[in-house]
């Protein structure tokens, strides 16, 4: 099971669009997916769930920020997990509920004061650094978990390599990057893959997924032509700029169901989100990508 960051350091790239359809692709392909959404902002989940089933994961504690507090538990058991996993995601039909969400929430970026509420886990440790070694300890145990139970994962983070992100970086085998192919997206991604190598992560870069292409742009033209140095090799598909596309990821439509990425994407970017699928496939076969990960020198703090 590829366990895979969608990121970049620059937002406004088309990640998180990017990652739902990738994973509605995969799904409708037959692979069991599963998206976890790192992002305060909520949107993958949404988009594949919609605002009323957000709502309710949010009431029951059953986001990400909740599944890392009860990993900060001594006692974790790795057994709980299925309960934060919304099944059924996704309103492509041909996707038949191989397609999961662990949902975000705003909440974690204030994951260690709410922690400290817990007069329990207080009492556990003395410092943030010791709970995130707590929780990298426990991604293993997460990591083992997933791979019983899904094909695919895709992680959609922030633009910024915030805690959820480290943790999850722990674990990776590798990391798309969607990028716009221009000055400052680039800039984001050198900066990411310099990060990624100053600390040691064992991931490999899968590649640079070009988004919200404009073939008129010039700049667009001659860096898909002849791209920057030291970026992971580009997928050969691009994903043009498209108010179609922008309209089949609106999460005001979750409730209307699709039958397939066709009907959702247009037989077009369908066709384009499956040539990317079977690249990336092929390129977690090529580098051997499938078990766990875990670097034991990685940057914590």
């Amino acid at each position: 099971m590829p366990l895979l960051l969608m990121i970049n350091l620059k937002g406004g790239v088309g990640k998180t669009a990017s990652t739902v359809a990738l994973a509605e692709t995969l799904a409708e392909q037959g692979q069991r997916t599963l998206v976890i959404d790192a992002d305060h902002q909520s949107m993958a989940g949404e988009l594949l769930v919609g605002e009323s089933r957000m709502m309710q994961a949010e009431r029951r504690g059953s986001t990400l920020h909740d599944v890392f507090l009860s990993m900060a538990d001594v006692d974790f058991d790795p057994g709980s997990l299925g309960r934060y996993v919304i099944r059924g995601a996704s309103n492509v039909l041909a996707t038949e509920n191989r397609l999961s969400v662990i949902p975000c929430s705003f909440r974690i970026d204030d994951f260690f004061s709410n922690l400290a509420r817990s007069s329990r886990l207080c009492r556990t440790y003395t410092s943030e650094r010791e709970i995130l070694v707590q929780l990298q300890r426990q991604m293993r145990k997460m990591d083992r978990w997933l791979r019983t139970e899904f094909d695919f994962v895709l992680v959609d983070c922030p633009p910024s390599v915030a805690m959820q992100v480290r943790l999850f970086m722990k674990v990776a085998d590798g990391y798309v990057i969607p990028s716009i192919p221009d000055q400052l997206s680039m800039r984001g991604t050198h900066n990411l893959v310099q990060r990624i190598s100053k600390y040691g992560y064992k991931m490999t870069g899968l590649g640079t997924l070009w988004t919200l292409y404009r073939s008129q742009v010039a700049l667009h033209r001659e860096m898909v032509r002849d791209p920057f140095p030291g970026i992971p090799t580009p997928f050969q598909a691009v994903i043009p700029n498209s108010t179609r596309l922008a309209e089949a990821v609106d999460p005001r439509h979750i409730a209307t169901a699709q039958i397939n990425c066709d009907a959702k994407y247009t037989k077009e970017f369908a066709g384009r989100y499956r040539a990317i699928a079977d690249e990336l496939i092929e390129r977690c076969r090529s580098a051997g990508i499938g078990a766990g990960r875990c670097s034991e020198s990685a940057f914590i703090g």
